[in-house]
């Protein structure tokens, strides 16, 4: 074989195997998405207001007191994030899988907000929300009833 010919085999060689360690599938991007924007993070906060509409945390409330109650039930669902955070990620990826192409969510996680489609999640929120609304109640609904029950059961209610 001639030098050139050897150069080039392993320039497109080289070039074969970066591209496919690169590519990623839309779910595989939207995951990283979600993973490096940290957009799931919210998870505790969401659930914790959702939980305080309920009856129950008035018990808890009436029992505790409003900041002790608040604590306690922090502290229950901060326990079993574990348990529910991969469940919701994966549901937001999902979300955001339906919304952006597979190069935006690239962009979006690898410069955040320096990405030219950083504009465009603000933008595309409502859609997101309503199929995480649809998607991940039961999730959320869990959550909060486990931790609530937990709370409950800690109080001897």
């Amino acid at each position: 074989m001639t030098k050139p010919f050897c150069a080039t085999l392993a320039f497109a060689l080289l070039l074969a195997l970066s591209n496919a360690a690169s590519a990623q599938t839309p779910h595989e991007a939207a995951r990283s998405f979600v993973a490096q924007s940290h957009a799931g993070d919210d998870l505790a906060a969401i659930a914790l207001s959702a939980a305080k509409q309920t009856q129950t945390y008035g018990m808890l409330v009436a029992k505790l007191g409003a900041a002790d109650a608040n604590t306690a039930l922090s502290n229950e669902i901060n326990a079993l994030l574990p348990q529910y955070q991969p469940r919701w990620d994966e549901n937001l990826a999902t979300a955001y899988e339906k919304s952006f192409s597979p190069k935006e969510l690239s962009s979006l996680a690898s410069e955040g907000r320096a990405s030219k489609y950083a504009g465009t999640v603000m933008e595309r929120q409502s859609k997101i929300g309503k199929y995480m609304q649809s998607s991940s109640s039961p999730i959320l609904i869990s959550l909060i009833t486990e931790a609530l029950k937990a709370s409950l059961s800690k109080q001897g209610l």
